[in-house]
């Protein structure tokens, strides 16, 4: 079934901010997710058959990440998965083949990417190569499922899936269903989300990415789907929460928790008490930046920073939503 079909709109996809399936997905409601997740798996389950027991109601295999479960209302679906859930150590074209994915096309693949490749492992690549075949794989034989097939990374694919209510009905709007493949430890914690009081702006993105930003005013890359490395010579320095920390603290010069990570709020306080004035004049100017290229509000405690900085370092506000309260001046 193509995509227009399922809920009657253009498939263009859009180049920026979370969400890739332009008009044809909308925010999920809590009680919604889990019978649309649910109804979800059982779809590929009968896909693909060789792997039925990876999609279980239970977070065994597939974890929601992020603000899945947390908050009334969700923009997406996350799911982590630990990667030899889907290839083991070797990617084998028998774990390959028990997806029904021909290993000869993904081996083709792979000779393309690997032609343009400048930074990817031969690792990072087999597993784009052989995801890309999976999206078409998915696309030919899922009876309501549909894949992105330009927007696959070495880690991620995005599905557009319709959402179902509690009793089984299909509400005929759709919601971004991610799938996130790495380690499913550093997953869960490069995507966490606290639950946020009633009426903050502030969303899971907004932690993730001021935790980023402070990775790189301290000269670290932080890499979403496998851990940490240093910026300079590329080496992983990190590919679990605690070594990331023990490294961000040590370049710091304070320490920094996973519990002060948590929260967008506590987060921000540290490193605003902690940072040298000139540390935290450059966090703010990367992490402003980001948010300006991000489909996102900028956070309420930092709006007056973005006006202050918006002609400085070129802050475009292109992205902020409408009831954005720096569109009001």
């Amino acid at each position: 079934m193509l995509l227009t079909e399922l809920f009657n709109v253009s498939t263009k996809p859009i180049n920026e901010g979370g969400n890739v399936f332009d008009g044809k997905t909308t925010d999920i409601k809590l009680e919604n997710i889990k019978p649309t997740i649910n109804t979800f798996f059982a779809e590929m389950q009968q896909v693909f058959p060789n792997k039925a027991a990876i999609f279980q109601e239970s977070d065994q295999y597939f974890s929601p990440l992020g603000s899945t479960y947390k908050k009334e209302t969700s923009g997406d679906i996350d799911l982590g998965i630990d990667s030899p859930m889907i290839l083991d150590q070797d990617m084998s074209d028998q774990s390959i083949a028990e997806w029904g994915v021909d290993p000869k096309a993904v081996a083709a693949t792979f000779e393309k990417l690997k032609g343009r490749a400048r930074t990817a492992t031969p690792e990072q690549l087999r597993m784009k190569a052989f995801l890309l075949n999976l999206v078409l794989f998915i696309n030919a034989n899922a009876p309501v499922a549909y894949c992105d097939e330009k927007k696959v990374t070495y880690g991620q694919i995005f599905f557009c899936y319709p959402q179902f209510d509690e009793q089984g009905q299909n509400l005929g709007v759709g919601v971004q269903i991610d799938w996130d493949i790495g380690n499913l430890e550093w997953l869960k914690f490069a995507y966490h989300s606290s639950g946020y009081p009633k009426g903050s702006n502030v969303k899971g993105l907004h932690r993730t990415q001021l935790m980023l930003s402070a990775f790189q005013v301290a000269g670290l890359s932080f890499v979403h789907l496998s851990g940490v490395k240093d910026k300079q010579t590329g080496e992983m320095l990190a590919t679990n929460p605690k070594e990331a920390l023990e490294v961000l603290s040590e370049r710091l010069g304070f320490q920094v928790t996973r519990a002060d990570t948590e929260d967008y709020y506590k987060l921000h306080n540290l490193l605003k008490s902690n940072m040298s004035p000139d540390q935290y004049n450059a966090l703010l100017n990367i992490y402003l930046k980001i948010l300006d290229s991000t489909r996102c509000d900028i956070p309420d405690d930092l709006q007056d920073e973005w006006r202050a900085r918006q002609g400085q370092i070129g802050l475009t506000g292109k992205f902020l939503p409408d009831t954005s309260k720096l569109k009001a001046g």
